[in-house]
């Protein structure tokens, strides 16, 4: 204390700013490393889908967090090994990858793509390279409330086939299989909520996420 005593004002207030960034920084280091949370009671499996949606915005990680739920919930709902690819990587044939692939999930004749932004360029390109010219279908997964916007969009994209493409909410394509495997219980929807948080932790963010994306469920 007797040094920062012998300090002028302006080099008070300038140790003071360094301490405090040096603060902040750490305390948004702890928060990044915090995992979120999935508050169960009380809600439905929508509603616990968004909360942790909203958590990983803060954090800048809403478009892992979905699209590491999406895979998932088709591992948990299908019963299948689902590749697990980093979010928005190795999905654009734009790279000049003949073979790489045209969504963020391909099941049969479904390609699927998570797409929690506002519309782009790049997406909407990726669609119509996806339909191509068969008879694949296509989901655009997005923010629920983000919805409209993308079928607004696409009705204004004359290149698109929107006959084959399906724009449905994050929210509502996994919450909705889990309150049916859950029996449209209470206990069966938090029971089937705890198993899509297990696939997700050990087979997605174990492999491809960060710790501050885990998810643990509190009842």
């Amino acid at each position: 204390m007797e040094g920062f005593e012998l300090l002028s004002d302006a080099g008070r207030l300038q140790a003071i700013d360094a301490a405090q960034s040096t603060f902040a920084a750490v305390l948004q280091n702890i928060l990044e490393q915090e995992p979120l949370q999935a508050r169960l009671k009380g809600r439905s499996a929508e509603a616990v889908i968004r909360e942790l949606l909203e958590q990983a915005d803060e954090k800048g990680k809403s478009g892992d967090v979905a699209q590491y739920l999406v895979g998932a919930k088709l591992m948990l709902r299908l019963e299948i090994e689902m590749p697990v690819h980093p979010a928005n990587r190795g999905d654009r044939r734009g790279r000049g990858d003949m073979d790489a692939r045209l969504g963020d999930f391909e099941v049969e004749d479904a390609i699927i793509e998570v797409a929690v932004g506002l519309p782009d360029e790049k997406h909407l390109t990726q669609i119509v390279d996806a339909l191509g010219d068969g008879d694949k279908e296509v989901w655009l997964l997005t923010r629920s409330s983000r919805v409209k916007t993308w079928q607004d969009e696409l009705k204004d994209t004359d290149e698109v086939d929107r006959r084959r493409v399906i724009v449905h909410s994050v929210e509502g394509f996994v919450g909705q299989n889990l309150s049916e495997l859950g029996g449209f219980s209470v206990k069966g929807r938090a029971v089937q909520l705890e198993r899509l948080f297990t696939i997700y932790n050990d087979r997605w963010v174990a492999a491809v996420g960060t710790p501050g994306i885990q998810i643990v469920a509190l009842r």
